[in-house]
C-alpha cells in the first residue's frame, strides 16, 4: 500500500461563511522606539504560517515604495497591465495579511530572490493550466528578474521556459486549459514541483472528475513514483479556481466579505462562475480520497482572490483575468510553500 502524506491548505474553508473566514484583524501595537533590529529578531522568532492560517486574512494597504515591483513586457501590456499603471510613479498596493500575522510569518510584498533560489537550486518548477496559471508564471519570472518576452505571434497554448537563479533552475509555464498535456510536460522536463489548475474553462462535474481520475491523477502518481526511485523531493500542488467578478469595473478596492462576493457571483451566473466553488470542493475531495497519490498540497486562492473584484485589467468586458504588476499573490504563496517544505 502506498504511504500517503496529504497537506491540505483549506478543504473545509471553501464552504465556510465570511464570519468564519474574515475576522477582525488584531494587530499588536508596536512601540515607536523599537529598532529595526528588534523587529527583525521578532520576525525570526515567528514560525511560518500554516496554509490554514495563511488563507484566513484580509487585504490591507501596504507601504509606499519608490517604484513598482516590475514593468510588464510590451507583449503583456495589451491585456494584462493594470488600469492606470505608470512605471515611473511611486508605488503602493494592497497586501494579503493573514489574521495571525502577529504570530506567524508570511512574506506578502516581495520575493526574496536569494531565498527563493536557495530553495530551488537545481530544481524545475512547472506551472500548468489555465490563463491565470500562465499569469502566475509571468508574475514569478518578473519578481525573480528573468522575464521572457513573448514572441510576436503567441500560440493559444504557449510553452515558456525561463532559466532562473543564474541558470541553475528552470521555471516552466504551460497554458493547457483542460490539462491534456500533463504527461508530455512531465516526460519532457522531469519537474520537481508541479502546480496545476484547470481553471474557469468550465466542463460538467462528471467530465471534470472523469478526466482527473483517468488521466491527470495517474500521470501525477507515476511521476511521484519516479521521484521516489530517483530520490527526488517532489511536490504536487493543486491551485483552486477563483471565479470572475460580475460588475468588476464598479470596484476600486478589495472587498471585505467572501459571502458578499459569492452572492454577487450567484446573482449573475455568467460563464458558470457560480459553479466553480462547488467544483473546487469536488476536486479537493477527489484528491484526498485518491489511493494513487502519495502527497499533494492545495494552493487555495479562492478565499483570497475572490476578495479582489478591483484587480482586473483594462478590458471592460474581462472580469476574470487579473492584471500585472499588481496580482502576485500566487507567487508569494509559491515561495511560502517552498519555505514550508524546507522545514
Amino acid at each position: 500500500m502506498r504511504r500517503r502524506s496529504i497537506k491540505i491548505a483549506s478543504l473545509f474553508l471553501l464552504g465556510m461563511g465570511i464570519s468564519e473566514i474574515i475576522m477582525q484583524l488584531k494587530s499588536a501595537p508596536q512601540d515607536a522606539t523599537s529598532t529595526t533590529r528588534e523587529v527583525q529578531e521578532d520576525t525570526e522568532k515567528r514560525t511560518l504560517c500554516t496554509m490554514e492560517q495563511l488563507v484566513q486574512g484580509k487585504w490591507t494597504m501596504g507601504a509606499e515604495k519608490d517604484k513598482p515591483p516590475y514593468i510588464p513586457t510590451p507583449g503583456e501590456r495589451q491585456q494584462k497591465t493594470c488600469r492606470g499603471f505608470d512605471p515611473s510613479a511611486r508605488w503602493q498596493d494592497w497586501e494579503w495579511t493573514p489574521e495571525d500575522h502577529s504570530r506567524c510569518d508570511f512574506l506578502n510584498s516581495d520575493i526574496d530572490s536569494n531565498l527563493f533560489c536557495s530553495l530551488v537550486r537545481n530544481k524545475t518548477i512547472v506551472i500548468q493550466g489555465d490563463s491565470i496559471s500562465f499569469d502566475h508564471f509571468l508574475s514569478l519570472t518578473h519578481l525573480l528578474g528573468v522575464p521572457v518576452a513573448p514572441p510576436a505571434r503567441v500560440p493559444k497554448d504557449p510553452l515558456r521556459v525561463s532559466k532562473i537563479c543564474n541558470g541553475t533552475s528552470m521555471l516552466i509555464g504551460k497554458k493547457d486549459f483542460h490539462l491534456q498535456q500533463v504527461g508530455r510536460i512531465i516526460n519532457e522536463f522531469h519537474p520537481d514541483v508541479m502546480i496545476l489548475n484547470q481553471g474557469a474553462h468550465y466542463v460538467s462535474d462528471e467530465q471534470l472528475i472523469q478526466h482527473l481520475n483517468s488521466t491527470v491523477i495517474p500521470h501525477i502518481a507515476n511521476w511521484q513514483d519516479e521521484c521516489v526511485l530517483e530520490k527526488k523531493d517532489c511536490h504536487f500542488v493543486w491551485r483552486s479556481t477563483v471565479p470572475g467578478h460580475p460588475y468588476c469595473t464598479q470596484f476600486t478596492k478589495p472587498a471585505e466579505s467572501v459571502e458578499e462576493m459569492e452572492t454577487i457571483i450567484a446573482s449573475s451566473p455568467q460563464y458558470n462562475w457560480d459553479k466553480l466553488k462547488g467544483q473546487n470542493e469536488l476536486v479537493m475531495d477527489l484528491l484526498s480520497r485518491s489511493s494513487l497519490l502519495t502527497e499533494f498540497n492545495i494552493l487555495d486562492g479562492y478565499p483570497i482572490n475572490i476578495l479582489r473584484p478591483d484587480l482586473h485589467g483594462p478590458k471592460k468586458n474581462d472580469c476574470l483575468h487579473t492584471c500585472l504588476p499588481r496580482d502576485n499573490i500566487y507567487s508569494f504563496i509559491t515561495l511560502h510553500l517552498l519555505r514550508l517544505w524546507s522545514e
